[in-house]
């Protein structure tokens, strides 16, 4: 006996001989699912005998989940992401709504997201293939090489695929341990991966220290540009590229450089500071504070400016902090140095006062959303103006001078 037949619809034969058309069908685990007349409907894959399609086809799989893939397919990724959310609304433990969710999130640059959605699917189905191949691209996008490897092999284990075959050997067979989809790397000019790969070492080190001495990390990976057709030198004191910093993104030219020296690794210190400071202060963040911080982080004494600073404020007063909130770009070269020493003294200061904790305090406040001159108070219980009296004496003491005449 049918019920309610449609024309040209699918069929589900029961083994009780019993037969329900529908506008379509398609398995979804231990399921049956149909939809008729806009509703959908489910019946135990153990009742049924049978799905015959209205095309004759023998894959079947829900319709928002192929129209997801056909979405992605045809370079609509927003669409197809619409589509697998509307798959797995109606069935949120469906593997294969699951791998198009994933594969959708990795196409818009979802990294995490898409991490997400795999690891779940391999949860629901452990050892699929699909979803050990999605996971690895997922990898691959946020930058982790080495541990995408993984489940490439497993992938392949599960089943030989010459794509994913490909994927693992552009890999190469490097083990080096990078870090999980901190980092983004992207090449400007030919690629590098082992010095990426190496850069990646480094940069995972400091995120680390960074993290445990400042108490915060960015929520969003940091797509870091390897500049290999440019030749590589210190950006870490140009006015010009210092205003680039904000933008959320590493830019440092390596042409010549074939492993992290020394230059490299401070350059790379230097700039991983500024991605932090800025992910929790944001715009509110003044120039000298940020880049006192960047160059406290990126190690050496943090009062190794302080003698030649003393000397200048023997013979006249340092420009005042609240006048270098602004990015240094357009500053004489000799100003924007000793705007340089005074950002990196001035954050050496306020170690001297409160400690690390009082810079992860500032920075908290910034976040909050309060301007400088009122976040220094909250942190240190100083003024703008007490900062600066109390900086100066300790420099003018140091130095064994007496202050400038007014």
């Amino acid at each position: 006996m049918a019920l309610a037949g449609t024309a040209g619809a699918d069929s589900i034969v029961l083994r009780s001989g019993r037969v329900i058309d529908a506008d379509q069908a398609w398995f979804e685990g231990s399921e049956v699912h149909y939809r008729r007349s806009g509703v959908v409907y489910a019946v135990p894959r153990s009742l049924v005998e049978r799905v015959d399609t209205a095309d004759g086809s023998t894959a079947l799989e829900d319709p928002d989940t192929r129209n997801s893939r056909e979405r992605l397919a045809a370079g609509d990724p927003a669409e197809a992401l619409r589509f697998a959310r509307l798959a797995l609304f109606r069935q949120p433990a469906s593997v294969p709504a699951l791998q198009a969710l994933a594969a959708a999130q990795i196409a818009l640059g979802q990294v995490a997201r898409a991490r997400e959605a795999a690891s779940t699917a391999l949860e629901l189905e452990p050892g699929n293939a699909r979803s050990l191949e999605l996971l690895g691209d997922a990898l691959v996008e946020g930058g982790d090489f080495a541990s995408a490897r993984e489940p490439y092999r497993l992938s392949l284990e599960a089943a030989e695929q010459p794509r994913v075959r490909k994927k693992l050997d552009a890999l190469g067979t490097s083990a080096a341990s990078v870090s999980s989809a901190r980092f983004r790397i992207r090449y400007d000019g030919a690629a590098d991966e082992p010095l990426g790969l190496s850069v990646l070492r480094v940069l995972d080190s400091a995120w680390e220290e960074y993290e445990r001495r400042l108490g915060f990390a960015p929520s969003l990976p940091v797509t870091v540009v390897l500049q290999t057709a440019a030749a590589f030198r210190d950006t870490t004191r140009a006015p010009d590229w210092a205003a680039a910093w904000n933008d959320g993104t590493i830019r440092v030219p390596v042409m010549g450089v074939d492993r992290p020296t020394p230059g490299l690794v401070r350059v790379l210190r230097h700039e991983l500071a500024h991605s932090f400071v800025a992910a929790r202060a944001g715009a509110t963040c003044p120039t000298w504070l940020h880049e006192g911080i960047a160059q406290w982080l990126e190690g050496g004494d943090p009062e190794r400016e302080d003698p030649g600073l003393a000397r200048l404020a023997r013979k006249a007063r340092l420009p005042r902090l609240d006048s270098l909130e602004r990015p240094f770009v357009g500053l004489s070269e000799a100003a924007a140095t000793v705007a340089y020493a005074q950002s990196l003294s001035a954050v050496a200061h306020l170690l001297r006062s409160g400690g690390e904790a009082g810079v992860r305090r500032l920075v908290e406040a910034l976040g909050r959303g309060l301007p400088a001159n009122q976040a220094l108070p909250a942190a240190f219980a100083l003024s703008y103006g007490e900062l600066q009296r109390a900086w100066e004496a300790h420099l003018l003491a140091a130095g064994g001078g007496p202050p400038p005449a007014s």
